[in-house]
């Protein structure tokens, strides 16, 4: 078995498992959770008190111009009425390729040592795209309902910083994943066509794995670029605003780092495919095959060439003359006219 080829198969092989492994993170709450793109941490957002006085969650006692006032709602005649809801948040969100999930803290968000369980994964779906803005305005719009209040971004302190980093990466979000299953689908058909080459010669089939190669690994580099532009964007933009109001990002380093040994596995198998269609096989694989190996028949003799004799050796012809010669060919002696005297001229 030829090695080059052997070469080109295994890391078309590896590139492909570590392909499908990137797309089917997060596809429940125990499937390769740790594969995540990036994710958010917004506990302290989740956990704040809305009420009907204020609407901006401050829960403070103190004396406005000589009334006392709770949360902002003035006191009279000791009844005060007031009603209390939260967010209808997840404190833990963790973004994956195609699907996010969501989940809280344990024991609590406010234990230095509490760790985030992932308790609920929407269904996986190439068109998902995660949007935090998005999530925060159905919530608070269900919120404002039920307290009667109209309850916007202002009230938390939202900083533009972050809706901008969302809105940068949303259409980035959907070329990163065309990207990816083109690369994915030229992957595949390279790794076939790595099989095939094991168990052939054919120089058709090392130029459409090169083909198939260099799309592939155009694809996916693209893809992992997107990927890597995505999560920096993201956690830089929510660090960089997110520190006031409690919010926070991590990247998922496992993520890229496996998406970006795909690529180099990939960069491999092209190398190799090159190295292969350059070269060129073995010269003993184009040996051709005997006619009684191939056939049962018995070998076929070969046809020998005459072997030239000097002309002094060559039997005497009467039809040959070379005049520069000696006197002793001038005459045949097969010549009957002259054969009595041949002896002469010897």
């Amino acid at each position: 078995m030829r090695v080059s080829p052997l070469l080109t198969l295994l890391s078309a092989l590896a590139a492909t498992a570590l392909m499908f492994i990137c797309l089917l993170g997060g596809y429940s709450t125990t499937t390769l959770t740790n594969l995540d793109m990036f994710n958010l941490n917004i506990s302290q957002i989740a956990n704040t008190k809305f009420n009907n006085g204020t609407g901006n969650g401050c829960n403070c006692v103190e004396f406005v111009n000589g009334t006392l006032t709770i949360n902002g709602t003035a006191v009279v005649n000791g009844t005060l009425t007031l009603g209390y809801a939260e967010l209808d948040l997840f404190e833990y969100y963790s973004v994956y390729a195609i699907n996010y999930c969501e989940g809280n803290y344990l024991p609590s968000y406010q234990d230095d040592h509490a760790s985030a369980v992932i308790t609920h994964c929407e269904t996986p779906s190439l068109s998902r795209r995660f949007d935090l803005v998005k999530i925060m305005e159905t919530a608070m719009t269900r919120l404002g309902n039920a307290l009667g209040e109209d309850i916007s971004f202002e009230d938390l302190d939202w900083p533009n910083g972050i809706t901008s980093a969302f809105i940068y990466v949303q259409s980035a979000g959907a070329a990163m994943v065309v990207f990816f299953l083109i690369g994915l689908a030229f992957l595949i058909l390279a790794t076939l066509a790595a099989l095939w080459v094991l168990f052939t010669t054919s120089k058709a089939a090392v130029k459409f794995i090169l083909i198939t190669s260099v799309l592939a690994l155009l694809s996916l580099t693209i893809c992992a670029g997107i990927a890597t532009a995505i999560t920096t964007i993201v956690v830089n933009g929510i660090n960089a605003n997110g520190e006031q109001i409690g919010v926070s990002a991590q990247q998922g380093n496992v993520f890229l780092a496996l998406i970006w040994i795909a690529v180099a596995l990939l960069f491999i198998s092209t190398l190799t495919t090159a190295a292969t269609l350059c070269v060129g096989p073995n010269r003993r694989s184009h040996v051709p095959v005997r006619q009684y190996e191939a056939f049962d028949m018995p070998p076929v003799a070969t046809k020998r060439r005459p072997m030239m004799m000097p002309y002094y050796m060559q039997p005497p012809d009467s039809g040959y003359w070379d005049a520069f010669s000696s006197r002793r060919m001038l005459v045949d002696p097969r010549d009957n006219e002259y054969y009595g005297y041949g002896e002469e001229f010897r």
